[in-house]
Parts: C-alpha cells; sequence; structure tokens
C-alpha cells in the first residue's frame, strides 16, 4: 500500500514592479522582469501533482512599493523605535521583528531615508544572525553593496529583492518554512500599521483600496501559519492575533455588504470608523510583537 504524504513549502516572493522600482538605470540593475503588480496576484495558494501545497506570498518591498504608488509618503516617527534586537530571545520574537524591520527597511529605501535604511539593514542582518542566518548577508556582498550604493533608490531596491531571495532559498534548503510565514507575518503587520497611520493623516481613498486589497492576503497568512505550527508551539498565539484581524475585517458592515467571490476583482471602500477600526488592532499587534 503506498500512502501519499502531503508536504507544505511556505515561500516569500521577491516579485517587484520594475516598471515602478527601477525607473532608471543604476548600479545595480534587475535580472528578472518577469513580474506582477498587485499583491492579489502573488498570494498563491496551489496543490501540484507531487500533493505539495504552496503559499506565495509578496515581499515587504513588494507592498511597499504598491502603497507608495497609491500615494505613501514618507512620515518621520512611524517606523519602530525599539532598535536593540538583542532583546528578543525567542525564536518567533526575533522571526517576528525581522519581519518588521524588513517592512520598514523597504518604506525607508523607497522614501530615500538611506541614513535610516542603512540602521534597518544593520538591525535585519543582527537578528537573521540571531536566529543563525548570518550566512545569508554574507552571500554576494549583500551588506557591503547595500552601504556603497547608498543614495542609489534603484540599486537598493533591487538588493533588498536579491536579499528576499537569498533568504527564501535559504531557509527551503534548510528546511524552515515556519521562519518565513512569521518573518512574513510581522512584516505584514508593520506594512499594515505605516499605511493606516499614513491613511489616517490624509484619507486618501486610493489607499484605502489598497490597505483591503491586502487583508485579502489574511486567509494566506493564517493557512501558510497553520501549516508551520507543529514546528514551533508558539505559533498558536500568533495564529489566534492574526486570525482576531482577520475577524474583525469580515463583520465591517462595508465588506459584508460586499461579498466577494472567489477569483472575483472587486474593490472595497471601507469607512473611516472602520479603518480605524482594523487600525486599532493591528497596533495591539505590533506594539506586542516589538515589545518582545
Amino acid at each position: 500500500m503506498v500512502s501519499t504524504q502531503k508536504s507544505l513549502v511556505v515561500k516569500g516572493t521577491m516579485l517587484i514592479v520594475v516598471g515602478m522600482l527601477f525607473m532608471a538605470c543604476g548600479n545595480e540593475t534587475p535580472k528578472d522582469e518577469s513580474v506582477t503588480s498587485t499583491a492579489k496576484d502573488s498570494v498563491i495558494a496551489e496543490e501540484s501533482e507531487t500533493n505539495t501545497v504552496s503559499y506565495s506570498l509578496p515581499s515587504p518591498l513588494q507592498i511597499a512599493s504598491i502603497f507608495k504608488k497609491s500615494g505613501l509618503k514618507y512620515q518621520d516617527g512611524i517606523t519602530t523605535s525599539l532598535k536593540d534586537p538583542s532583546k528578543y530571545t525567542t525564536n518567533l520574537s526575533k522571526s517576528l521583528n525581522l519581519g518588521v524591520y524588513s517592512a520598514d527597511l523597504s518604506y525607508c529605501v523607497l522614501n530615500k531615508q538611506n541614513q535610516e535604511a542603512m540602521t534597518y539593514m544593520k538591525l535585519c542582518r543582527q537578528l537573521a544572525e540571531n536566529l543563525g542566518m548570518g550566512s545569508v548577508f554574507e552571500q554576494s556582498n549583500l551588506s557591503k553593496r547595500f552601504e556603497k550604493n547608498l543614495g542609489n533608490e534603484d540599486s537598493l531596491a533591487y538588493i533588498i529583492a536579491e536579499l528576499q531571495m537569498v533568504t527564501d532559498m535559504y531557509l527551503d534548503e534548510n528546511e524552515q518554512p515556519q521562519i518565513t510565514a512569521i518573518v512574513f507575518s510581522g512584516a505584514w503587520i508593520e506594512s499594515m500599521y505605516l499605511g493606516s497611520r499614513i491613511y489616517e493623516k490624509n484619507k486618501d481613498k486610493s489607499m484605502n483600496t489598497k490597505l483591503t486589497e491586502q487583508m485579502t492576503i489574511l486567509g494566506s497568512i493564517v493557512n501558510a501559519l497553520k501549516a508551520v505550527q507543529k514546528k514551533d508551539p508558539a505559533i498558536d498565539g500568533l495564529i489566534a492575533d492574526v486570525q482576531s484581524i482577520k475577524n474583525i475585517y469580515d463583520e465591517l458592515p462595508s465588506v459584508k455588504a460586499n461579498p466577494i467571490k472567489e477569483d472575483e476583482d472587486k474593490d472595497i471602500t471601507l469607512t473611516d470608523e472602520e479603518v480605524l477600526q482594523l487600525t486599532k488592532r493591528i497596533s495591539e499587534l505590533r506594539a506586542k510583537f516589538i515589545n518582545g
């Protein structure tokens, strides 16, 4: 009797809009222009012929670029000010805050905040080393190339994308899909926090739409975390936290009044009060993550 075992692959993607991020040729140029422009297109749950379920999630850089295209401008003082990686002692807290720092890094790079970007790059490296992934930054001299290209937004964005790809490969080869899922959870929370804070200030309708588009990713995040929770019991609490955001979103009047069918592409605009409800819960979880 032959049994079929279902395995899982969780991957963050380095899918980036070349036309958006690489408008001019810099010292670093993209090698692959096969890209997508929306987070919806980059969130995939599929089952292959080998019965492997794959959850492909957009990178922090991709989410930041989507928000930027919708009008997200740099606002001083909203990225995390807690910059002491040594306070994170568990793999869960290290991974979550690697995600948080990655989102802040992308936000700073796309808004030409070079010194802040360098700070977050160093923080990302420290947390990666604490997770045993220091070799990722040594490949292709990523850290040195990043510092050398400060001031060149296109080059820095490409280096971040390359870093994401190398990290994905490392975690895949070392069979650590739980790290990928946790890092992305932290990055998504921070990205949504930044986007919602910007929306609070300018009430831009386009940003409102992009925030709701990102909410469609939540189901994939929860499924990815559930698929790897056996590798780290601490993930149970994270699943409940992420699910709590989805529960709030699903009960919002604007969402219930506009149900989206499978494979349907439809924009939903939330009221300011509804955005505030989501922002409140996202802010609570963000504080929980960065405070360790």
